[in-house]
């Protein structure tokens, strides 16, 4: 800070000095007007957003470790009305360090089932799906993603009255059926159930276009059944090319769903006491004779 005495020694002379003063005492009464206190608070937001965005990239291990640490605040807060779109926000990842800490020992399947399916959660759910390739998405994220499929389509048309599907929407659950794998393989064998639903809701639909979806999804099942026909017959070319594998941005402090728990003294007499239970009883020691032969000296 420049005192009025120095701004006789600065190299620009006193008009420096009064510029400076005048600077600081602006930005001292600036926060006292209501407009500028708001435009301040503003900025806070939007740093605050932008540091967020960076944070859900995942693309370096320090932004994995600020990723699963948000994970685990949210995970432990519970799925809630307030705050289910972060949830998704954090699965959009796609990084399996962060959702291992989000779902922790939930069924990732159930992971929505909390929450009542709406327009925006479901247009968001197929969003994602069709950022990813087939063999992109891991496995927990899009069976939780599935699950909120599943829920909105699964026995009654409000699914449709929520959300009517497209041509698109029906492609995207298409797309990661992997016609390499058995049908009763877990992922395959849900996304052949989704579209089971969706056709058998549909067809009965007097909507044209949603009867269309529907029959789309029955060309997608038939396809992988059949021997005779390939997934590229039921879905566009491009949605079926396979991105190579890359392993995911792992995180550089520590492994977030592996984190040791803390043992007190009490817990750790208790598991040294059954683990030497486990053994057994212990044998006594057998005593060494002590009876030794003399020893000859030599002459």
């Amino acid at each position: 800070m420049i005192m009025p005495f120095e701004a006789e020694n600065n190299k620009e002379g006193p008009m420096r000095g009064n510029r400076v003063l005048t600077k600081i005492t602006r930005y001292k009464t600036e926060g006292k007007k209501r407009s500028t206190a708001l435009g301040y608070r503003k900025r806070i937001r939007y740093a605050l957003l932008a540091l967020t965005r960076t944070v859900i990239l995942c693309a370096t291990p320090e932004q994995v470790d600020a990723a699963a640490a948000l994970a685990q605040l949210i995970s432990a807060q519970g799925m809630t009305n307030n705050n289910y779109l972060l949830f998704l926000t954090l699965l959009e990842t796609n990084n399996p360090f962060v959702i291992d800490v989000l779902v922790g020992s939930r069924n990732p399947f159930l992971l929505f089932a909390p929450i009542k399916p709406n327009w925006f959660l479901l247009r968001e759910t197929f969003r994602v799906l069709a950022k990813y390739t087939g063999n992109e998405l891991s496995e927990k994220a899009l069976l939780a993603l599935m699950g909120v499929v599943q829920n909105a389509y699964k026995t009654s048309k409000d699914g449709y009255k929520i959300y009517p599907l497209t041509m698109s929407d029906v492609y995207s659950i298409g797309k990661h059926i992997d016609k390499g794998r058995d049908q009763l393989e877990a992922r395959n064998r849900l996304l052949l159930d989704i579209l089971l639903d969706i056709y058998s809701i549909a067809i009965d639909s007097e909507d044209k276009s949603t009867v269309r979806v529907g029959i789309k999804a029955n060309d997608i099942r038939m396809a992988y059944f059949d021997h005779t026909k390939k997934m590229v017959d039921s879905l566009p070319d491009v949605l079926l090319v396979q991105e190579p594998a890359r392993a995911p941005t792992g995180p550089r402090s520590f492994l977030w769903s592996e984190r040791p728990a803390v043992v007190t003294q009490a817990e750790q007499a208790k598991q040294a006491k059954q683990a030497k239970q486990a053994k057994g009883p212990s044998r006594p020691a057998q005593r060494r004779s002590t009876n030794k032969k003399p020893t000859r000296r030599r002459r």
